[in-house]
């Protein structure tokens, strides 16, 4: 069962023309920019830095599935109006997934435009682009890496058993370069209740990012599948019910080439002293997953701890264990207090 998963797992990654690596994390929050571009500088502080890991399925498979992750941004500076302003940000990420060591590396900058709606500053519209190099490679020569021509005819395969990628015209390595665009609409609803919605759309121009690079009939080298684009739509309310307590469910819905992804948390926070929150609540990542998440805010740090419950069919051969992730971010404050309050909407996290 387990050789059957590492060659599904394989096969996936190299041959298929919308099955491409993308980033993927249970704590989505808590990675803003890999998200939505329009959370950059979406905050109230001099700078934020943050981070973020999974590790999937580590407890069964030697070659299991690591997303690292880290983020810069900062409201670099105000714009058109007084109730404006802009941000700017970068972010960096090194996937690796499976036997092969198939690894998606990125560095990305972003910048967005927020805007103050109304005169009280309870409503803002942010607007945010994102853009850099990212690069997938691949190890052909891995251990336990298979093509379908090597494979016995009883299972359909070729049954030659003999070479590697690189005989067979697949590259072990691809550069291109990547964008995305996202809306986000925030909204201070009363003194208890705060609404965050966001819509993103990543891989604007559908970058070729395949592997395959057999030579075409006028000898010129096939450039390889292009990037299904991945658009993602999520949202957050926080209701306060008291000064010690609050609920904050939370969903994101995306879709690329054809495969789509529903998830809800609901996350609860308890304060136990005036620098410290506790933090914590289930999700269910549907068709997938269920998650338990607990954490923290200690002061302008906040951290973040999960873990999936794997109940998809791959369960037979998980045992029902997925993936695990470490978040962790820090707001600095490096400034004067203004002599007159502002009157924007800019929430702490």
């Amino acid at each position: 069962m387990k050789i059957r998963f590492y060659l599904f797992v394989t096969l996936l990654g190299i041959m298929g023309p919308v099955s491409g690596q993308d980033l993927h994390f249970s704590m989505f929050n808590m990675s803003p920019l890999t998200l939505n571009p329009a959370f950059t500088g979406a905050f109230e502080g001099t700078a934020r830095i943050g981070g973020i890991y999974r590790d999937q399925w580590a407890s069964f498979l030697q070659n299991q599935f690591t997303t690292p992750s880290f983020y810069l941004d900062v409201p670099l500076m105000r714009g058109l109006r007084k109730q404006d302003w802009i941000g700017v940000g970068a972010v960096m990420f090194n996937d690796k997934a499976g036997t092969a060591e198939m690894k998606y590396v990125g560095s990305l900058l972003s910048a967005s435009y927020h805007m103050g709606l109304g005169k009280d500053g309870r409503n803002l519209l942010t607007f945010g682009l994102q853009g850099g190099s990212s690069q997938r490679s691949i190890d052909l020569m891995a251990d336990g890496l298979k093509f379908a021509d090597e494979l016995d005819k009883q299972v359909g395969g070729g049954g030659l058993g003999i070479g590697n990628g690189l005989d067979r015209g697949v590259k072990d390595e691809v550069s291109f370069l990547d964008f995305s665009f996202g809306a986000m609409l925030r909204s201070r609803l009363n003194d208890k209740d705060f609404l965050e919605a966001g819509l993103s759309f990543n891989h604007l121009t559908r970058p070729r990012y395949g592997f395959a690079g057999n030579q075409g009939t006028q000898g010129q080298q096939d450039k390889g599948a292009r990037r299904p684009m991945r658009t993602a739509l999520h949202g957050r309310l926080l209701h306060r019910f008291s000064d010690l307590f609050y609920l904050e469910p939370t969903m994101l819905f995306q879709t690329t080439g054809g495969a789509a992804e529903f998830a809800v948390q609901a996350i609860a926070g308890y304060k136990i002293n005036d620098d410290f929150t506790l933090r914590a609540g289930p999700g269910m990542r549907f068709g997938d997953a269920a998650q338990v998440m607990i954490g923290g805010d200690y002061q302008d740090i906040r951290v973040g701890l999960s873990y999936d419950l794997n109940i998809s069919s791959l369960s037979k051969i998980s045992n029902f264990q997925g993936g695990f992730e470490l978040a962790a971010q820090y707001i600095i404050k490096i400034y004067k207090k203004p002599k007159i309050s502002p009157a924007i909407l800019c929430p702490q996290f």
